[in-house]
């Protein structure tokens, strides 16, 4: 990496170790602050022992470790093993990590390993600043307790020599002994509490560090520390966000019945705006449920948690009474403080995590819910993340589910050495398998949209899935960041053009049917004037004829014509005219029966059979109700036994089926949706021989007909009743038998709740 990108602002750390590039930094600056630089960290490990060996005691300094120290294949695998050997010396050394900006996995194994910090460079000063700051805290920490080994080994020395002057002088008295036994076992006593203050921190710093779930966490630490402190119970208040609302995260042998009380006593008396730059952490003491009686209550330790001038929570401990909270405050001072810079910095990276974890998973559920396909390219035109519209789109299959962390783990990952993760794995390439075509473009596409300006097209094309259907689709792209500098990836948006196609022909269907309206009003006009004439003319020559005139045959011919036109006429008006259906609650078995009626005369004319089979589960016959137009209904009925009579044979046999169901399935033509609702099934079953291929699809259109004398508007206005009562009429062919099924629902819109809806 460029060697400017790592250059650190000042102030420079006296005594800092560098370990990195030869012209990372200059020599002059090191010299001034009595720092060293090592090109290579097999060096750099080497003085540092050998420095500490010479010092006893050690001296405390930050080592910077470049990135660039730790280059290659094993350069993680050095890394760690470096941070080990360093930390086996048990000298104050604290190394400080500087990379151009890492995967959390590799930084969470050099932390393991001993890593101090880790910075991402360029770096600015406020983060320079505060590293700083927490290393001289730490420095602090680690002096104390090298004072304290200081300290026990001076009082070894010093009862060593007691001893030998005890070996000299016998004449010494019984209680100068005593008192140096004394000494000793303060000197001994002070530095088991020390060491067990840090030994509970730094398991207080581990299991926080490791830990997946921070409920069963917090609450033994909160144990813990309640316990070697003496307190009666322990809590920790946290905010939800800065600038929330506080509230208690864990607690530990303390159940409040007023925790708004004691929270604002912490608002008031420790919660006030935080000063420029970083102070030092306090304690501070609360008495928030003194008695009535003046009388003090209990006593509370209250320690502010802050990270980077952000109030985060508090660390609350409850004492039985003023004098032990008192001798808690004098006696474990730098130990809370030290609890206090550790829950800080762990409360405040976690809830980093949780936030970076939230937008990722709020970005990943809103990319798999979008209608839109989305696709993302890198410069070799392999797929880097595919949505879940992208992938139907491609294999016409609905797409299996993914979670929201999978989903965020995907992205970012390519076809090469790192694949797609998930169900998506076995996705076609959109370029690289030819999957996507332009209607603007020739040749290949990737370099195609790579070379216009900033990438961005916008046009129509097609995607062909894997079944071989091309799906015609409106077609964005864009450029965006690659996942490392200087590399460009191509987002590619398509929009499924489908459904915009039908509604494009429906509108197109909408206005022819509207100029058949209009020539079919016209024609009307035009045509029934003369036939009134023509029949009028007629019936004049009818009366002039004597009787029993041959003639009167053909006045006959031309008035059954005159009729004849004229039905034709009044259908036809009947199918273009705008119809609303009449709607009230009819028993439809009963329409049933009336139609088979009518029907019968001339079904006996063929020797053919009608049946009524009605089926309402639970119901006796008669009582299948459902509100609709039953003059209309009965003449869909009608027409519907009239064709099946026609195009039965001789001895033939139609059947009339009428059943009710709770779940009848409809689409919903305003948006197409399947819907289920309590409905009536009505089937009409003939044995003729059916209809030819190809008749199915435009069997219901107007003026087509396959009889020869037929007009081809009664299957027409039969599709277009029954879509008046937002019902469904099908046609089909099975086995020997055409059925022709009407889907009503129990309960048809009225005409002010469509004008409503629309």
């Amino acid at each position: 990496m460029e060697d400017n990108l790592f250059r650190l602002p000042p102030p420079i750390p006296h005594g800092a170790i560098f370990v990195g590039p030869k012209n990372w930094l200059t020599e002059p600056a090191l010299a001034d602050r009595d720092c060293r630089h090592f090109s290579h960290a097999d060096q750099a490990l080497q003085w540092l022992q050998a420095a500490f060996t010479r010092d006893n005691a050690g001296i405390s300094r930050l080592v910077f470790l470049h990135q660039d120290a730790f280059a290659g294949e094993e350069g993680a695998d050095d890394l760690v093993n470096w941070l080990e050997k360093l930390a086996v010396l048990r000298a104050p050394f604290l190394p400080v990590f500087l990379h151009g900006d890492l995967p959390a996995e590799p930084l969470v194994r050099f932390f393991r390993a001993g890593l101090f910090d880790a910075l991402i460079v360029p770096l600015d000063k406020s983060r320079w600043v505060n590293m700083l700051i927490r290393a001289e805290r730490r420095f602090e920490i680690r002096q104390q307790g090298r004072l304290i080994l200081a300290s026990s080994g001076q009082t070894q020395d010093l009862l060593r020599n007691l001893r030998r002057q005890l070996g000299n002088q016998t004449a010494r008295s019984a209680s100068e002994m005593l008192k140096a036994q004394e000494s000793l076992e303060d000197v001994n006593r002070q530095l088991n509490e020390t060491m067990a203050e840090l030994s509970l921190l730094y398991s207080f710093g581990r299991e926080l560090s490791t830990a997946g779930n921070w409920d069963a966490v917090l609450r033994d630490i909160l144990k813990s520390l309640a316990g070697f402190i003496g307190a009666r119970g322990s809590s920790l208040i946290l905010r939800s966000a800065p600038g929330g609302a506080y509230s208690p995260r864990q607690t530990w042998q303390w159940d409040e019945s007023a925790w708004d009380k004691v929270i604002v006593e912490l608002k008031d008396q420790v919660d006030t705006p935080v000063t420029d730059g970083i102070p030092a952490p306090g304690v501070f003491k609360l008495d928030p449920d003194s008695r009535s009686d003046g009388t003090p209550g209990r006593r509370i330790i209250a320690l502010p948690l802050e990270h980077q001038n952000i109030r985060l929570g508090f660390l609350l401990l409850l004492l039985s009474d003023p004098a032990e909270r008192d001798r808690v405050y004098e006696r474990f001072l730098p130990f809370l403080q030290a609890v206090q810079v550790v829950l800080s910095e762990e409360v405040a990276s976690a809830q980093l995590l949780d936030r970076v974890r939230d937008i990722g998973a709020f970005n990943a559920r809103v990319l798999e819910t979008v209608s839109s396909a989305i696709w993302v390219i890198d410069e070799n035109g392999r797929t880097v993340f595919c949505n879940r519209a992208g992938q139907e789109l491609l294999t016409g299959k609905m797409a299996t589910g993914m979670a929201s962390e999978n989903i965020i783990f995907q992205i970012g990952r390519g076809r090469g050495d790192l694949p797609l993760v998930g169900p998506v794995a076995d996705l076609p390439e959109l370029f690289l398998d030819g999957r996507l075509s332009l209607d603007d473009a020739d040749g290949l596409l990737l370099p195609f949209l790579r070379d216009l300006p900033d990438s961005v097209f916008r046009g129509e094309g097609q995607v062909t899935r894997s079944d071989g259907a091309g799906i015609p689709i409106l077609l964005q792209t864009s450029r965006m960041p690659g996942s490392i500098p200087d590399q460009t990836w191509l987002v590619v948006v398509a929009e499924d053009l489908r459904q915009t196609r039908k509604l494009d022909a429906e509108r197109l269907r909408s206005e022819q049917l509207e100029g058949l309206v209009e020539m079919s009003a016209t024609l009307a006009h035009e045509i029934r004037n003369p036939l009134m004439g023509l029949s009028a003319q007629a019936e004049l020559l009818a009366d002039q004829l004597p009787s029993g005139d041959k003639r009167s045959r053909y006045i006959e011919v031309i008035t059954g014509e005159v009729d004849r036109i004229n039905g034709t006429i009044t259908r036809m008006l009947n199918f273009v005219r705008p119809y609303e259906p009449t709607l009230a609650s009819v028993v439809l078995d009963e329409l049933g029966s009336d139609a088979i009626s009518l029907v019968q005369a001339r079904a006996q004319t063929k020797n053919v059979t009608l049946d009524l089979i009605v089926e309402e589960p639970g119901c006796e016959v008669g009582d299948l109700e459902i509100t609709v137009d039953a003059g209309q209904i009965k003449q869909v009925l009608l027409n519907l036994l009239i064709n099946g009579v026609d195009a039965a044979p001789e001895n033939g046999h139609v059947q009339l089926l009428i059943a009710g169901t709770d779940s009848l399935e409809l689409n919903d033509p305003s948006s197409g949706i399947r819907r289920a609702c309590p409905g009536v099934v009505i089937e009409i079953r003939d044995d003729g021989p059916g209809f030819k291929d190809g008749d199915l699809a435009r069997i219901f259109r107007p003026f087509y007909t396959t009889k020869s004398s037929g007009t081809g508007l009664g299957l027409a206005i039969c599709h277009k009743i029954v879509a008046a009562h937002d019902g469904q009429i099908r046609a089909s062919r099975e086995n020997e038998h055409t059925f022709f099924r009407v889907l009503l629902p129990r309960e048809t819109e009225r005409p002010a709740q469509l004008e409503e809806k629309k």
